[in-house]
């Protein structure tokens, strides 16, 4: 090991040891801890534009086929007339992003900026340590005006985003309103109107119900098998999800924590997959599958293709959040949320994240020439007017502004002319929501504009069962990684792909006790106790 490389060692393990102190300066207004930045003085640090003769930034996005491409958005087009900075976008396919995010970043022909790209926490401090991410802490105290706010307002985001040698890499999603970050059951009333039924509030009542949309027209059009039952969207993520707090489990699938590792009645983490819980709850899924009430397409379905079945009023019930979202103007008044469902473990609970974030959305390379002019261009989305443009996108065509100071989508997006769904319609003029998370600070008032009304009930549904998911996110030092992600990466593919093989019947659930040890061999008590230790670092600060 050369002299270089040994001292770069002892800097990192030195850091560590203040990362308390460093984690406790998130929710002050400093954040330095990296050398100034000198930027040309083409470079205007307040006001717009940010440059005085037009640059440009290269940039790697993820989006969502509901969203027109950036060079085409409004609210991007707009921005870059104020600020006199240019993007070109290359977009990540809306199917197997991840995949592509990943062979992008090990080709090494990366470019100046990562946009809405979802990297994992552990991705972010992984590339930030080898320096492909650059540090962003004396960037965001200079230029980060809005940053800032965010930071000092919601000091356990600000927390959360130093990784363990106190440097920052990534900028985080904050939407603002728990009530549009929860998922709900959503289910067609008026089938259930059509059929005599009542909402259902326990799993044997759901089965009920999926099974009599099943074969009973639930629709009256006089075709009895033209109805999907339940269905999903990306690759069937969302039902593990949807079923986890019946079966008595909390963080499972949750936003950013589909780790299987939830947090036990004595405050320590467990594997899940080692649990009764999940087995009695993938049980339960193969039931409905072998009895072809779950969308036999919906684990390989894209987003796209369950919205085009959900906009034909042929599915019976879904997961999401909010239901305008995914349906279009015909059938939304069909649906209303279910209660959570209770199953033999406890009563019902509603699972969410309060305040919650995505750290990973995003980050500058090291390619970059411009760091300062770049921070202070993702530095206005968090703004109260960036964000007002790049979620509600432009006054008087897409929203207006009421007297009390609220927010109101005008027709051209609640009943879109061309039948789009409310997502896509905002999705011509700015950035939707749906399909991975944008660098915003989204307050309350832009949230409520966008959440339909079946949405607002939704939320007072759950409200008497509110459980919020103890788990955070969780960040690792490097020698943890080292020892972690080749661990993780074939553990979780293993677990994903085995939980749709039990579902589909691909895989006889006889052979559960095999696909356990599998999970043993690949390590996974050793990759319980990493998150175990990072997790008892969190609770410590």
């Amino acid at each position: 090991m050369n002299i270089i490389r040994r001292i770069s060692i002892v800097i990192i393990f030195l850091m560590c040891a203040f990362v308390s102190n460093v984690n406790a300066a998130g929710s002050q207004s400093t954040v330095s801890s990296t050398p100034a930045v000198t930027p040309s003085s083409n470079f205007n640090p307040t006001g717009f534009p940010i440059v005085k003769d037009k640059i440009t930034l290269t940039a790697f996005a993820g989006t969502n086929i509901l969203q027109k491409n950036y060079d085409q958005l409004w609210a991007i087009t707009e921005y870059e007339k104020n600020s006199n900075i240019h993007v070109e976008w290359t977009i990540g396919p809306t199917t197997n992003f991840a995949e592509s995010r990943n062979l992008l970043m090990s080709t090494g022909d990366y470019p100046d900026m990562f946009y809405r790209c979802s990297f994992p926490i552990n991705d972010i401090f992984n590339y930030g340590s080898k320096g492909i991410f650059i540090p962003l802490n004396d960037l965001i105290n200079q230029y980060g005006v809005g940053i800032k706010d965010m930071m000092n307002k919601v000091p356990d985001l600000a927390k959360s985003m130093y990784m363990p040698d106190g440097k920052i890499y990534s900028l985080p999603c904050k939407y603002h309103n728990d009530m549009s970050t929860s998922n709900y059951y959503w289910i067609n009333k008026k089938w259930l109107d059509n059929l005599g039924l009542k909402i259902p509030t326990n799993l044997n009542e759901f089965e009920t119900v999926l099974t009599a949309f099943k074969n009973e027209d639930a629709n009256r059009n006089g075709d009895p098998n033209d109805e999907i039952p339940y269905s999903d969207r990306n690759s069937g993520n969302s039902i593990f999800q949807a079923f986890a707090s019946a079966f008595g489990m909390g963080a499972l699938g949750m936003p950013g924590r589909n780790n299987y590792y939830d947090i036990g009645d004595d405050g320590k983490l467990y594997f899940t997959p080692y649990s009764d819980n999940f087995k009695q709850m993938i049980t339960w899924l193969a039931g409905l599958y072998s009895k072809g009430l779950l969308d036999p397409e919906m684990f390989t379905a894209t987003q796209a293709a369950f919205n085009a079945k959900a906009v034909q009023g042929i599915v019976g019930a879904f997961f999401f959040n909010n239901v305008s979202d995914m349906l279009g103007n015909v059938y939304q008044p069909d649906y209303v949320s279910c209660p959570p469902l209770s199953g033999n473990y406890g009563p019902p609970v509603h699972n969410y994240i309060t305040a919650s974030h995505d750290l990973g959305a995003f980050e500058i390379s090291n390619r970059n020439k411009y760091p300062a002019e770049t921070l202070r261009w993702v530095d206005y989305f968090y703004t109260y007017e960036g964000a007002l443009m790049t979620s509600l996108g432009q006054e008087g065509v897409t929203y207006i502004k009421l007297p009390d100071g609220s927010y109101q989508y005008t027709d051209l997006i609640t009943h879109n002319p061309d039948g789009l769904a409310l997502a896509q319609a905002i999705g011509q003029y700015a950035i939707t929501f749906t399909g991975g998370a944008n660098p915003v600070y989204c307050p309350d008032e832009f949230e409520n504009t966008r959440l339909s009304a079946p949405t607002f009930a939704a939320w007072e549904t759950v409200k008497p069962y509110l459980k919020i998911v103890a788990v955070p996110q969780l960040s690792f030092t490097l020698d943890e990684l080292n020892e972690l992600t080749p661990i993780s990466s074939d553990l979780i593919s293993y677990l994903n792909e085995a939980r749709v093989q039990f579902v589909t019947g691909r895989r006889p659930l006889s052979q559960w006790d095999a696909f356990v040890q599998g999970a043993k061999n690949m390590g996974a008590d050793r990759y319980l106790s990493l998150y175990q230790a990072s997790f008892n670092r969190y609770m410590e600060k």
